[in-house]
């Protein structure tokens, strides 16, 4: 039976987490803004590549909050090769160019939100030593009813077609940080502060052949508790959110336990994501957000 449940979440989270290292220093090939509805989001990663719509050879260039990785370009070129539209880890903006560097078209997704345009946003790119080298604006109008917009710059390597980045090194577990996990922000339901104080990180079993992490977030201390997830749905610790993604921070199940509202716990993912979201030396770091707002399909 699928049920609604309504909850605004914005929670910034610096915690504590189990046998969670990074790998390299990560380049940040971009800069920018993007705006979609009530939330701008700092685009802080980019790839390029050359790209064959129709018989029109283009360029793609994509931004997004969080890294992007060699798996994730194969599917999404995988898809694209097969007529579908590539996912990128969200929120991302992706800007298509014609050879000459114009725009041509753009597209972004986020927070549930999927839009696009072409003769709202301006821009160009040059080739320069390999890299793709460039910027884009389209001017956010708030009268509008999805009002959208973004502000970047990029200079980042060109993949040729066929190409691929380098594959992702394998993650290591290891010791958590030392660091004291804090919490703060709002979990709203019915105009009614959830008050999450408390906060862990671990490493759960793997989903869709990939590795996973809760986060779980709860009213009250969870922290000597055996089962905490468990304990936590059944409300042994108040109000409390379980966050399960993947480590480059996709988001594939969210539970939610909240006293009030009419169904006090209810289960949803594609309202909620999370950016910015890294994760180095064995700590967690970012920001969970449901855009301000959401009228989620619950299942109960």
């Amino acid at each position: 039976m699928v049920k609604k449940g309504i909850f605004f979440l914005a929670v910034f989270v610096f915690m504590q987490a189990v046998a969670i290292f990074a790998g390299q220093p990560m380049m940040k090939p971009a800069e920018g803004t993007l705006t979609l509805i009530k939330k701008t989001f700092q685009l802080k990663d980019a790839i390029a590549y050359e790209s064959t719509t129709g018989d029109e050879e283009q360029i793609a260039v994509v931004l997004s909050t969080l890294a992007i990785s060699s798996e994730k370009l194969k599917k999404a070129l995988a898809t694209e090769k097969a007529g579908g539209f590539g996912e990128f880890p969200q929120p991302f903006l992706k800007l298509m160019f014609n050879k000459k560097g114009e725009l041509k078209h753009w597209s972004a997704i986020g927070g549930g939100t999927t839009v696009g345009g072409s003769s709202d946003g301006t821009g160009e790119l040059k080739l320069q030593d390999g890299h793709a080298v460039g910027k884009a604006t389209a001017t956010v109008d708030p009268s509008a009813l999805i009002p959208k917009g973004f502000d970047v710059r990029f200079d980042v390597a060109l993949l040729k077609a066929g190409e691929e980045l380098v594959a992702s090194a394998p993650k290591k577990s290891g010791p958590a940080a030392n660091v004291r996990p804090t919490v703060n922000g709002t979990f709203t339901g019915n105009g009614k502060d959830g008050k999450l104080s408390y906060v862990s990180a671990r490493w759960s079993e793997p989903f869709d052949g990939k590795a996973g992490i809760t986060l779980l977030f709860t009213e009250k201390d969870h922290s000597k508790d055996k089962k905490p997830d468990t304990d936590a749905i059944f409300g042994k610790f108040g109000n409390a959110l379980i966050i399960s993604l993947h480590e480059d921070g996709s988001i594939y199940s969210c539970q939610v336990v909240y006293s009030a509202l009419k169904n006090k716990d209810f289960s949803s993912s594609g309202s909620v994501y999370a950016a910015p979201f890294t994760y180095e030396n064995g700590k967690i770091e970012g920001e969970l957000s449901t855009n301000g707002g959401s009228t989620a399909d619950c299942v109960g």
